[in-house]
């Protein structure tokens, strides 16, 4: 007796089609416009690349100047950078792996985790009341914890490098002939310029055109790559100092691949080799034919130096800082959608996600992830005041990113694939190589400023597996539980109160043991089936629970989206004994806002309303004496489908006496993230509604 439910709220909160419908062009959206908008999202950031790139490469040179030769040299670097990293790794190989056409490393480790057959069978409490987690890792196995370890390294690395990208690149372009003032000042605006960017989180477009010199057509040649290293004035140790400015160029790559679930991979491709890869390859090329003519310009923003009059300084310091702006949005969009999926695998506490446009289900837009970035920004910039003092940090942390992905894309290919192992190791072999190498050159920046994306990144990794560890101990306890109860009743010993298992319950329930109140209650459950610790708790310590009990089960599929139609399904467990079933179904990229996961709307316009009128009371149970006595309903004058109460459960982790010191800071540090996480009740559209908070105390 499965129904489904499609109120006419629903139609118009449908975020239309799945997402994959509009990447290959489908509907009113088109294909253009999608190449468009990657040009402009995606790609901001490593557009922006041209304003601090060559005077890094060139800071290896101390007090020299560069000759015709270096910049030569410079340029072919870029070029074949920009060839291997973004042509043949991420769009030629990275962006072939999704999930439901979702990309980024927390949907990279989706494929991977598959490989070993993960199944959803195990989830805590906590992903109903709060956290959209979709189980993907049965993480008891060594290689599917290794995954997801490498997808966390990954995500924390990006977000680390987040924290600096926008105030190197708003620094970067306030460097300029047109803004010749303090760098106090400068320092202000670029405050200024990051509030107003987090505050709006506007998304535009940008290009840039400049000149082209025929004989910098050389510098095309991979021969003066093997210069740059090997015969060049870099040759040596100082060329491979050089690579921590050379990597600058490609900085914004794993963009292409975060942004995917976006745009589509056909209109980023599209957007990268029609106007994007042209518009940065002339750009480089603009800038090593003024270096070649002047090679002082390197003493500036090379940038500058290729307009023909100073009547062209100020438009292009507008586009600029323009571009920076973009650039910041650019990798703030991409850490938006890293943390919607890690809050659907359930790796961050409770969050709020919500939709910047009703037309674009992947734009999403995440408040307490926007005001701690912001805030972060602002202490960066104030700290370091200058993009100079920032370019040490920027790329160390990417740079770590391109390695996890490319161990990740290396386990896709062999063991989800099923490629022959050597073919694998020669298409990967070379890709880790140079990222190992990238990454290493920007070690040397370490103990400048480059501790300071490694920090982030490392105290993002720790919460995030520290989160990640709690849920599983939570799951651990809850599953251990069952399992008892389970063996009690096969062994024929008294239950009691004992109801960790919906056949417990049931039998509970025929027994007459608990008192029955008058009443309607709402439990979230784990899973279908399970019966959640909530409700235990109460029918052990109080020894009653309501006439009508509604198990309440999210259940969260292998596809990014769910149509409307198929979202809410209700049935009765045991119409008997007033034990009823209710399912909300969620994609795994589906962020829960309150406007979409309204339960006390859904329920009470729903079919299940009508059927708890007629139902609400068990016709008979075991024990009469022991039925509708107390009362746990709402207050006087809510009758019919508003009288529900709902019950949400809190966990209250606890160390034991004889616990570490590293368990007790994980167990501490969980506490924290959960007591901070936003309520079951504003996440769930409970505000105003009966709510009774169940806690529970579990020693680790």
């Amino acid at each position: 007796m499965m129904r489904s439910e499609r109120s006419q709220q629903d139609i118009v909160e449908d975020i239309t089609r799945p997402i994959g419908d509009r990447k290959a062009g489908a509907g009113h959206t088109g294909f253009i416009p999608l190449v468009i908008g990657a040009t402009g999202v995606v790609f901001g950031d490593i557009g922006t690349s041209p304003l601090y790139t060559f005077n890094s490469i060139f800071t290896e040179l101390h007090d020299d100047l560069p000759d015709k030769a270096d910049v030569q040299q410079a340029f072919s670097v870029l070029f074949w950078t920009m060839v291997w990293m973004c042509c043949f790794k991420y769009i030629g190989l990275v962006m072939r792996v999704s999930h439901h056409g979702e990309g980024g490393t927390n949907d990279l480790i989706t494929p991977a985790s598959d490989a070993d057959g993960s199944s959803d069978e195990e989830s805590s409490e906590e992903e109903i009341s709060g956290s959209q987690s979709h189980r993907l890792f049965n993480t008891s196995t060594r290689e599917q914890r290794m995954v997801l370890i490498l997808g966390l390294l990954s995500c924390s690395m990006l977000i680390g490098d987040g924290v600096v990208t926008p105030p190197n690149s708003v620094l970067g372009a306030l460097n300029s002939p047109v803004m010749n003032v303090d760098k106090n000042w400068n320092c202000i605006v670029a405050v200024l310029i990051q509030i107003f960017l987090f505050s709006l989180q506007r998304v535009g477009s940008r290009f840039i055109g400049l000149e082209l010199a025929s004989y910098m057509v050389q510098g095309f040649s991979p021969v003066k790559v093997y210069e740059f290293f090997i015969s060049g004035r870099f040759r040596g140790f100082r060329a491979y100092k050089a690579i921590a400015g050379v990597v600058l160029c490609v900085t914004g790559a794993e963009a292409l691949y975060a942004d995917m679930g976006h745009f589509g991979s056909r209109p980023i491709t599209t957007a990268w080799f029609v106007m994007v890869f042209p518009c940065l390859t002339l750009q480089y090329l603009g800038q090593a034919i003024v270096l070649a003519k002047n090679p002082a310009g390197v003493e500036n923003n090379p940038l500058y130096q290729t307009v023909p009059d100073d009547s062209f300084l100020w438009p292009l310091f507008i586009l600029a800082a323009l571009a920076a702006v973009i650039a910041s949005q650019a990798l703030i969009s991409g850490i938006f959608t890293l943390m919607s999926q890690a809050h659907a695998l359930g790796l961050v506490p409770r969050l709020l996600v919500l939709h910047t446009n009703p037309a674009e289900k992947g734009q999403v837009y995440i408040p307490e992830v926007n005001w701690i970035l912001m805030t972060a920004c602002i202490i960066v910039t104030l700290a370091f005041r200058t993009s100079d003092n920032l370019v040490a940090a920027y790329g160390i942390a990417v740079t770590g990113a391109f390695i996890f992905t490319t161990l990740l894309l290396f386990w896709v290919l062999w063991r989800v694939w099923g490629c022959n192992l050597c073919v694998v190791l020669l298409v990967v072999l070379p890709m880790i190589t140079v990222d190992i190498v990238f990454w290493s050159a920007n070690l040397l920046k370490l103990l400048d400023s480059g501790w300071l994306p490694m920090a982030v990144a490392g105290t993002i990794f720790f919460l995030m597996h520290t989160h990640e560890w709690g849920r599983q101990c939570e799951i651990a306890q809850q599953v251990q539980e069952e399992e008892d109860e389970v063996s009690k009743m096969c062994s024929q010993q008294r239950l009691g109160f004992s109801v960790c298992t919906l056949q417990g319950l049931k039998n509970v329930l025929r027994q007459g043991q608990l008192l029955r109140t008058k009443s309607t209650a709402v439990f979230l459950t784990p899973r279908a089936g399970r019966v959640p610790v909530g409700l235990a708790t109460i029918a052990t310590k109080l020894g009653a629970l309501p006439a009508t009990i509604v198990l309440l089960h999210i259940e969260y599929c292998d596809e990014p989206f769910v149509l409307e139609a198929e979202r809410v399904l209700f049935s009765a467990e045991d119409q008997s004994l007033g034990l009823w079933c209710a399912t909300f179904r969620f994609g795994y990229a589906e962020p829960l806002t309150p406007a979409r996961f309204d339960l006390h709307s859904k329920l009470a316009a729903g079919e299940l309303a009508m059927q708890l009128l007629d139902y609400g009371t068990p016709r008979r149970l075991a024990t009469p004496s022991l039925t509708y006595e107390g009362n746990l309903e709402l207050p006087e004058g809510s009758d019919g489908a508003d009288n529900f109460t709902y019950v949400v459960n809190r966990k209250l982790l606890v160390p034991h006496a004889d616990s570490g010191f590293c368990t007790r800071l994980r167990v501490t540090v969980y506490s924290l993230l959960k007591k901070n996480s936003r309520s079951p009740m504003s996440t769930f559209g409970l505000e105003g509604q009966s709510v009774l908070e169940v806690a529970s105390v579990r020693k680790i």
